[in-house]
């Protein structure tokens, strides 16, 4: 079992050791930066718009239903002093 494992050790310490695979490495992590470089611009740009267009989508729909909040406040608070108001009278 140490034989086999001191082999697969020196094979790996060669494999790490040579030119061929310093340069597959080097050129694995270009090629990864690159790729990943242009899939950030091109996803990055599009996401925030495509976010910015849904926002706004429910800009109406998150107004409408404030006012309506607003609204049942104000009519609760009214008869809220209409009653008490009637009470002093």
């Amino acid at each position: 079992m140490q034989k086999i494992k001191s082999k697969c050790q020196r094979a790996i310490s060669r494999l790490g050791n040579s030119a061929f695979a310093r340069k597959g490495m080097l050129a694995m992590g270009a090629v990864m930066l690159t790729v990943s470089d242009m899939m950030a611009a091109s996803k990055g740009a599009a996401g925030f718009t495509k976010a910015t267009q849904e926002v706004s989508s429910y800009q109406t729909p998150v107004s409408n239903l404030m006012k309506a909040i607003a609204a049942v406040i104000v009519l609760v608070g009214a008869f809220n002093v209409y009653f008490k108001m009637r009470a002093f009278v």
